[in-house]
């Protein structure tokens, strides 16, 4: 009997731990890699848009606020910060499968290439001095 046991355990050792490294290398290599090529377009995509929509509603608050034309133009830069929410949706969405924060950086700076976006342009819409 213990030698069926001992043989059983020889046998389903390297078997089991040969499934616990796929399912390691599964989690931590294979679905970020995934995951970045299934939602990476989506995601340069809204990085722009969003980022416009910032830059756009920082011009607007260098605007007077009495005009009828500019609460207009206030409600559809709200709009468009609406895209900003959908940004951070999947940004998480893609931190949750695993893809890294300097991955989704090397995303964000591709759009910079891609769209011919200076990184001053991109950075003065984040700066907290035009509060």
């Amino acid at each position: 009997m213990n030698k069926r046991i001992i043989h059983y355990v020889r046998l389903g050792a390297p078997v089991f731990s040969a499934l616990g490294l796929l399912v390691v290398i599964g989690q931590e290599y294979v679905r970020p890699w995934i995951a970045e090529k299934f939602y990476a377009e989506e995601y340069m995509q809204l990085a722009f848009d969003c980022d416009m929509a910032m830059h756009e509603e920082a011009a607007l608050r260098q605007q007077p606020k009495d005009t009828p034309q500019s609460e207009a133009l206030r409600l559809s830069a709200d709009v468009g910060m609406m895209i900003c929410h959908d940004y951070d949706n999947l940004r998480k969405l893609m931190l949750i499968h695993g893809v890294s924060e300097d991955r989704l950086a090397m995303l964000g700076l591709k759009v910079l290439e891609v769209e011919q976006i200076t990184v001053s342009q991109m950075v003065d819409a984040h700066r907290m001095d035009r509060f």
